[in-house]
């Protein structure tokens, strides 16, 4: 049972100065967690570039020109992938069979990410068992080609709001694939556009390099990008680009599917003025004050 005099501190000046705290906190809370566009809806739809192999049975050939398939939409966010790097070799040995091996770049959003990785393909015709050392000869070949990866993805968001001079904040988690050496990376970039004009963040650069962050550890690295929008914006892109050095098979062996890079968590949040959440938080208190006035 409270005594009097704890109720009328309650009823009196201390509980409207707790409200307006928590007031406070929720109010900063919901400003930093608001976001423009989710993850699971900016990874989206889910589609991959990857160079198709030729049809014929050739020696070995090396294709580092970019392939890029059509873009693909999905509510309000439109993604162009592109991917560059392709080794094949391939062999008829007559009457056992046929041998082909494609090792290639590939860029894919899946899920609530975008991968940039390469993958390992061996297809065989006739009977397998007797192809044995020739598979492993084809794979052997592939593997050492000195080849150039390259990888470049877009994402167009349209139907967002930014006013001019809001400073905003562009948020994603890179990780590196298991065994990657980063070393075999000559760059890792993310730029922001608007109409294709790159739009600068609060340290007056227009291309962030991710690699640079990549290299100061392991595990996963969040990057954040932060911009004062230059004028009300209803659209922006969003550039994610890799390449590889031509020694290409630095980056570790490969079996199937690598990750090379992966990127994930993002987001698009207003970042609230240190100026103007003083001001509304006072404002919040004096609201309060003057709505159950002290007793003092």
């Amino acid at each position: 049972m409270k005594s009097t005099k704890q109720l009328q501190v309650i009823r009196g000046c201390k509980y409207p100065l707790y409200l307006a705290a928590a007031l406070m906190l929720a109010v900063s809370t919901w400003a930093q967690a608001q976001s423009l566009i989710s993850s699971s809806d900016f990874f989206d739809p889910d589609f991959q570039a990857r160079r198709p192999g030729s049809a014929s049975l050739l020696s070995l050939t090396v294709n580092t020109s970019l392939y890029t398939p059509s873009s693909q939409t999905d509510g309000s966010v439109t993604w162009t992938h592109s991917a560059g790097g392709l080794v094949q070799v391939g062999t008829s040995v007559p009457v056992v069979g046929t041998v082909d091996v494609q090792l290639a770049a590939y860029t894919q959003t899946l899920a609530d990410s975008l991968i940039f990785g390469r993958v390992l393909e061996v297809q065989t015709t006739g009977t397998l068992g007797l192809l044995g050392a020739t598979i492993t000869s084809l794979t052997d070949q592939a593997l050492g080609a000195s080849a150039i990866n390259s990888w470049d993805s877009t994402a167009v968001v349209a139907n967002l709001n930014l006013s001019q001079g809001v400073l905003y904040s562009v948020s994603f988690d890179v990780a590196t694939g298991a065994g990657i050496n980063l070393g075999a990376l000559s760059s890792a970039n993310f730029t922001l556009l608007n109409g294709g004009t790159p739009i600068q963040d609060i340290n007056t650069t227009e291309t962030l390099n991710v690699l640079d962050l990549l290299t100061l550890g392991g595990g996963t690295t969040n990057v954040d990008f932060q911009f004062y929008a230059p004028e009300g914006l209803t659209d922006l892109s969003f550039n994610f680009a890799a390449d590889t050095i031509a020694d290409v098979n630095l980056l570790g062996d490969v079996s199937g599917n690598q990750t090379v890079l992966e990127l994930t968590n993002f987001s698009v949040t207003p970042v609230p003025e240190p100026g103007s959440l003083a001001l509304s938080s006072l404002g919040v208190m004096f609201i309060l004050r003057r709505r159950r006035p002290c007793g003092v």
